[in-house]
């Protein structure tokens, strides 16, 4: 990807995760996004516990997080991924219930004076 600043791991987990896009596979691979945050911390650790002492304690941080950037980037594409397909289910049925509201309310507005006409 010209003038992207993603990484190809991170483009292939964002595009499997559009084209997946259904709720049961984002609850299957709630795994995965564990083995993915446990496989982050474990690199954020191992580097911060390498800096040397002399080092100021944010900039030791700093270093850890910079160094497992690769490993951050996969497990929040991952999470997101998950929470996008998650949230796809409720916006649907969030519109069904907003379409049935709308036709109700506006059969209501022909119904009634209809029904008025004839009395009921």
């Amino acid at each position: 990807m010209r003038g992207s600043r993603l990484s190809a791991p991170l483009a292939a987990l964002v595009a499997a995760g559009w084209l997946a896009g259904s709720p049961a596979l984002a609850q299957e691979q709630q795994g995965g996004l564990d083995g993915l945050r446990g496989d982050w911390h474990r690199c954020v650790r191992q580097h911060f516990s390498g800096q040397p002492l002399s080092i100021e304690k944010r900039a030791a941080e700093r270093a850890a997080l910079a160094a497992c950037k690769a490993q951050e980037d996969a497990y929040v594409a991952a999470e997101l991924t998950a929470r996008t397909a998650a949230s796809d289910g409720s916006q649907r049925r969030g519109l069904t219930t907003r379409a049935l509201a709308w036709i109700s309310s506006a059969a209501s507005y022909v119904v009634d004076p209809v029904a008025s006409w004839f009395g009921r």
